[in-house]
């Protein structure tokens, strides 16, 4: 792998992210993406991210989703290449004040980034740069407008059927979560459309098993819906997020027992979000 590195207005050297697009697929990019563009600002560095062609070189996961940043969204102001510099990684799973407080040049960070306080100080820039391209957005705004108000559901099994860090989570808190919400039309968002046909909680004709859609037609379906059930997934994070969602529902359940003793993740949640 070739290494550059970037002087730009003299010796100042971008603030990067060299390991974008390697840990994580897409909600995971974008928290990374962001807070990336929010300790810059905040700190007055300029950023470079990794070309398309670096992503998915460290993590499977990466290499075989359908999408990323890149294909997703119309980001904008930014410099791509790898950099040579010292990394910095964020200290708690939390908000690293410090980190975004005292962030210097010449720093490649890596982490997760998974806090919103990392870019609240350029908030509408974010939603701006995190707008979906024509090609997915006008057929998603197209479909949801056959309905008035909808319910986005996210169900995520897939990898975690088998890691005890993020658990499944169970159907009692779907149920749940429906009778905190108006009796409308849900679109269930999963990556097992074949196990939500299953249940019986969605046997009514008022849900909708979103299928075959890319990552990125799901997230934006999402971002037209008025509700949100999510999961403990950063991708309906976004979903919910991008929505300016009017009432959303989260999972108290975020990590499984393990990480529960060393992380506190309750940051992840937004001001006026029901927990359950």
């Amino acid at each position: 792998m070739k290494v550059l590195s970037w002087r730009i207005s003299g010796l100042k050297i971008m603030l990067s992210f060299n390991s974008l697009g390697n840990l994580g697929r897409l909600g995971n990019q974008m928290f990374q993406y962001a807070s990336l563009k929010g300790i810059a600002a905040h700190r007055g560095l300029e950023v470079t991210i990794p070309p398309r062609r670096f992503f998915g070189q460290a993590d499977l996961n990466v290499a075989n989703s359908d999408v990323t940043i890149y294909e997703s969204f119309k980001i904008c102001n930014f410099n791509t290449g790898l950099a040579n510099q010292r990394k910095v990684s964020e200290s708690t799973f939390g908000f690293d004040e410090e980190l975004f407080n005292t962030c210097e040049d010449n720093v490649d960070l890596i982490g997760y980034f998974q806090n919103e306080r990392y870019f609240q100080n350029i908030e509408d820039q974010i939603r701006k740069e995190f707008s979906f391209k024509s090609e997915t957005f006008d057929p998603c705004r197209e479909f949801a407008s056959q309905f008035g108000e909808l319910i986005s559901l996210h169900i995520r099994r897939g990898d975690y059927t088998v890691n005890s860090n993020h658990p499944v989570q169970p159907m009692e808190y779907y149920a749940e979560a429906l009778k905190l919400l108006p009796k409308t039309e849900v679109i269930v968002f999963s990556d097992d459309p074949d196990w939500c046909h299953q249940q019986e909680l969605f046997s009514d004709d008022r849900f909708i098993v979103a299928e075959g859609n890319s990552s990125d037609a799901d997230m934006c379906l999402m971002s037209l819906c008025q509700y949100h059930i999510i999961a403990n997934s950063s991708f309906s994070w976004w979903g919910s997020y991008l929505a300016k969602s009017q009432k959303t529902i989260a999972p108290k359940l975020w990590f499984g027992d393990e990480l529960s003793k060393t992380k506190d993740w309750t940051t992840i949640y937004r001001d006026g979000w029901v927990v359950l």
